[in-house]
């Protein structure tokens, strides 16, 4: 880490907020009232649109964040929809071992491109740290929202299906297209931007938001990819997964469930059906896959001449890393930092998908039963698990999300114990009132030894940056 980054704190400032306020005004916010000593943004631009030709600001989180509203106006509306377009215009030529295009400069590129090079070159006047922020395997990947991958790259359920409706639209891991592609973007942009410091990559994993979406992946690339070795028996592996997943989906029993609220009851009940094994299996297939991505990316840019520029993968927490792939030890020896997310509104969202699904396929168990089973897995919350769905949901703007003090302290130090000597930064989220954000960055901020990104400017309010600048010195 940088000098700067021993006492990490960042703030993730996208785009149409320079376009909008001001490049000096935001930065006079996030240095001033926030005490900020590094900035993310990310290489796009944007413009508001129809609701029939852009997509809705904030992310709707797949219908569950629709809740959710900005804290800062943007261009007047705190509701918007809008498009965007590339802040640069790609090096084609860096392209050539991949069948993704980089993504097209189109007239809004053409005339506010010069926004985000102005926003970068400040950054570091100012004495702060510049990163960009984008997707790690979601061509063109420098906005959440779009996606271009191809069915081939697509993850695949053991039953070889795709899943619908995902939060994260990300391609399989083992697509040598997806990371070619990932790879001259970043090379891409180092070039091009020589003020960047590094890049933040967002979902560098399997981000398990849906139930679906942890039972990934088992894309027919998986089965011959260089970082398992041939040491797994795919085929073996697919089928006792895909009998895991019948079974989840009405075939468990409330003698079962009373077992499975501790890991040690989750292990024993699978491995009364013979399935633990290939569920290890799985999950360091998974491991595998992460990690080789992560280390052939940081050695594409060592290559390229870019070995002073910084890597840094966001991670999901414990226990959800396990589910999503990321080993904080392994990835950690190609990272310069991992900010661990600490999106507490996002745990409420992903129990509730969970035990929507599971208890719509299990009509005869109580509802209780799976809930106490998820939140005890997942460490959602310090509080005794609800005894209600309608309890669990997605935080509106002026709710306080789940209490969870304890539960992020035990998180940041399984990561931090994990990661041997990579820092572990708290990636905090921006969104709701102003006492439950600043006790939750407070928290956060600390338990990382002051080391923390906040995401991101359009949910901080003047009020919450002051409180940020207050607490960050406690």
């Amino acid at each position: 880490m940088s000098e700067n980054q021993n006492h990490l704190l960042g703030i993730t400032v996208l785009p149409e907020y320079f376009q909008y306020e001001g490049v000096n005004a935001v930065l006079d916010n996030c240095q001033n009232l926030a005490g900020a000593t590094a900035i993310t943004t990310s290489p796009y631009v944007m413009e508001p649109t129809t609701s029939e030709q852009g997509q809705r600001e904030p992310p709707i989180d797949a219908g569950a964040g629709a809740v959710r509203l900005l804290d800062r106006n943007l261009w007047g509306k705190h509701e918007l929809f809008v498009k965007t377009a590339p802040s640069f215009c790609a090096n084609v030529s860096l392209y050539g071992n991949t069948c993704y295009s980089p993504p097209p400069a189109t007239e809004l590129t053409n005339s506010d491109k010069n926004v985000v090079s102005s926003v970068l070159d400040k950054i570091k006047h100012r004495g702060m740290d510049a990163y960009f922020q984008i997707q790690a395997a979601i061509p063109p990947g420098y906005r959440v929202q779009f996606s271009g991958v191809a069915d081939k790259d697509v993850p695949r359920l053991p039953n070889g299906q795709m899943v619908e409706n995902r939060v994260a639209l990300n391609a399989s891991l083992a697509s040598e297209d997806i990371f070619q592609y990932q790879l001259a973007l970043m090379i891409d942009l180092f070039q091009q931007y020589p003020s960047l410091d590094g890049i933040r990559i967002d979902w560098p994993e399997y981000p398990p938001y849906k139930l679906d979406s942890v039972f990934l992946d088992f894309n027919s690339a998986v089965a011959t990819h260089e970082s398992l070795d041939g040491q797994y028996d795919f085929d073996s592996i697919r089928q006792s997964i895909n009998e895991v997943y019948t079974w989840l989906h009405g075939n468990v029993n409330s003698a079962e469930l009373v077992k499975m609220s501790s890991l040690e009851g989750v292990c024993e009940v699978l491995a009364s059906y013979g399935w633990l094994e290939a569920l290890r299996s799985w999950l360091q297939m998974k491991k595998a896959l992460v990690t080789s991505y992560i280390r052939r990316l940081r050695e594409g840019i060592d290559a390229a001449g870019f070995a002073s520029r910084k890597l840094v993968p966001h991670a999901f927490p414990p226990p959800f890393n396990h589910l999503s792939g990321l080993d904080y030890g392994e990835v950690g020896r190609y990272s310069d930092h991992i900010p661990v997310k600490m999106y507490t509104m996002h745990w409420a969202m992903i129990a509730r998908f969970y035990l929507d699904q599971l208890t719509a396929k299990s009509p005869g168990i109580p509802h209780e039963q799976w809930i106490d089973v998820v939140f005890n897995l997942l460490e959602i919350s310090d509080d005794p698990s609800p005894t209600n769905l309608d309890e669990v949901r997605y935080p509106g703007p002026d709710d306080p999300h789940l209490n969870t003090k304890f539960a992020q302290s035990r998180k940041f130090n399984t990561a931090q114990e994990a990661a041997k000597d990579t820092p572990i930064a708290a990636l905090i989220h921006g969104y709701g009132p102003v006492d439950d954000f600043s006790d939750r960055f407070e928290h956060a901020f600390h338990a990382a030894n002051r080391s923390g990104w906040i995401n991101r400017y359009c949910y901080l309010s003047n009020e919450k940056l002051r409180k940020i600048g207050e607490l960050k010195n406690r």
